[in-house]
């Protein structure tokens, strides 16, 4: 029984790993997103028990395509079902090469449901600007 059982979890766990391994493409009917300049995009935000908000991002575009990056950084609370802007807690990073990084903290006054909202706009070579805005919430 056990050693069924056994056989029977491998055998599950080997078709699963070989789902996964099976590349999967965007037919005509499905949205698949393409960036015309942007590689990809990190981004990480934790509020520790103090308050305190600290985030970090990146974004990496192609080398000799990728020309200027923007990347519009702002603190939200939500308040009821609407998210307002944190006074003063708004950034703009820049970078006229093919990658930018950057980090910020800000204390936070008040406890609460917070989020980050992230703009990169990537501008390069290989068409119209890329516009990818992404949000991370967090609380304390």
């Amino acid at each position: 029984m056990k050693n069924s059982k056994r056989l029977i979890s491998f055998a599950m766990l080997a078709v699963m790993l070989f789902a996964m391994a099976i590349p999967s493409f965007a037919t005509e009917n499905e949205i698949m997103p393409y960036y015309n300049n942007t590689g990809s995009t990190e981004a990480v935000f934790i509020i520790d028990e103090n308050g305190l908000a600290s985030f970090a991002f990146t974004c990496i575009g192609y080398r000799n395509i990728t020309t200027k990056i923007v990347v519009e950084t702002k603190i939200e609370k939500k308040f009821l079902w609407w998210w307002n802007d944190v006074d003063g807690a708004a950034w703009t990073d820049e970078s006229n090469e093919y990658y930018c990084d950057s980090d910020h903290s800000f204390q936070l006054t008040k406890s609460g449901k917070y989020r980050l909202s992230i703009t990169y706009t990537v501008y390069g070579t290989a068409g119209d600007p890329d516009v990818i805005t992404r949000t991370i919430e967090d609380s304390y």
